[in-house]
């Protein structure tokens, strides 16, 4: 079953553009760089260190776009779907590390990953509902259709 979702994930990889690559594989590296910041004590102020939290926010909230403004460079919702999992837990898990580490709790970078966390979880809601919300108005046409008849 792994296998299987390991080469759809694989399938919907290779059907996204370049440049959609691109962008995926830059906002993860800046994930990892922002998440690896949290727990050296690094200077939170430093231009490069915002400089990459302000690319990993820009990356997100493109992905995240779909659901405010049509987004045509990421045609297949799994995949966005995925995306969005990965980020959530990979925040949820740094928080809570975050819990057990001496690190400081008001630092921009542990900040902007628990609203990388609030944004990917609340894009998961939202996808949800609209599956859901679909989900139901196929049951109630097809209900509808049986009564009629």
């Amino acid at each position: 079953m792994i296998n299987s979702k390991l080469k759809s994930l694989k399938k919907l990889w290779t059907h996204l553009c370049p440049a959609t690559k691109a962008i995926f594989t830059i906002g993860f590296a800046c994930f990892l760089s922002t998440t690896i910041s949290i727990f050296h004590m690094t200077s939170f102020s430093d231009p490069s260190d915002i400089a990459i939290r302000s690319i990993m926010s820009s990356i997100f909230g493109f992905i995240f776009g779909d659901q405010i403004i049509p987004n045509s460079n990421i045609k297949n919702k799994k995949f966005q779907t995925f995306v969005a999992s990965t980020i959530a837990l990979g925040s949820l898990l740094v928080v809570i590390l975050t819990q057990w580490v001496p690190v400081n709790q008001s630092g921009a970078a542990l900040v902007e990953i628990r609203n990388l966390m609030f944004a990917s979880v609340g894009f998961l809601v939202s996808r949800s509902k609209s599956i859901e919300s679909a989900e139901i108005n196929a049951n109630l046409e097809k209900l509808e259709k049986s009564e009629s008849t």
